[in-house]
């Protein structure tokens, strides 16, 4: 599956490689009563803490959002509107599993994360639920690409990203969530059972919080 099926222009990639390595800090969505309401109208994201940074861009109907803050959090939403005509192919739950697992696979793993760092890589996956619930829940490494910056070394930390994909109403989204904190940092190289037990649930929890519409 190729990328182009995603998104639509050369601008809207680069503005996604800006904001994924915190390069650039643009809100067109809108800030109210401690949520993010996305500029497409298609969901309200509750931010629960402040000192926060928000990045976004957006265009006709594929967009992202990110929200960080200097102890390396970093969580946020891309989203892109699906085809009309893809009502039927997701009734076929084997298509919507390869259609989920391409997204990260084919789409945001090379042309998102490896840009910014080319030895990015999946290193966990797997499928959550069922029915309306089913997801894809996957663990990226970026090395070099956490808000983190190591004092001693002068080098970002890796980012080790928890992603979660899945379809509601007529736009397909992928959740991410930092697991490499200052609070709560994790060996990118030895995942350990708790710290994925810890994303899936982080993960599940970020996705109900989210208002869809």
């Amino acid at each position: 599956m190729r990328s182009g099926r995603y998104m639509s222009g050369s601008c809207f990639g680069a503005a996604i490689l800006l904001l994924l390595s915190s390069g650039c800090s643009t809100t067109r969505g809108k800030v109210s009563d401690g949520s993010y309401h996305a500029p497409l109208g298609n969901f309200v994201l509750p931010l629960d803490r402040g000192n926060l940074r928000i990045q976004d861009r957006s265009e006709a109907r594929n967009g992202m959002v990110s929200v960080l803050d200097d102890m390396g959090n970093n969580e946020g939403v891309t989203y892109v509107g699906l085809p009309v005509t893809s009502g039927a192919d997701r009734r076929d739950p084997a298509r919507v599993d390869v259609e989920y697992r391409s997204f990260v696979h084919e789409y945001a793993l090379p042309s998102l994360f490896r840009p910014v760092s080319p030895r990015s890589s999946i290193v966990h996956e797997e499928f959550l639920g069922s029915g309306p619930d089913r997801a894809f829940f996957a663990v990226a490494v970026i090395p070099e690409a956490s808000s983190v910056m190591d004092g001693k070394t002068g080098k970002k930390w890796d980012s080790v990203r928890a992603l979660l994909v899945f379809d509601n109403n007529q736009f397909r989204y992928m959740l991410h969530s930092e697991m490499n904190t200052i609070f709560d940092p994790v060996d990118a190289a030895s995942l350990a059972n708790k710290d994925l037990e810890a994303a899936r649930t982080r993960m599940q929890r970020m996705r109900t919080s989210i208002h869809f519409q």
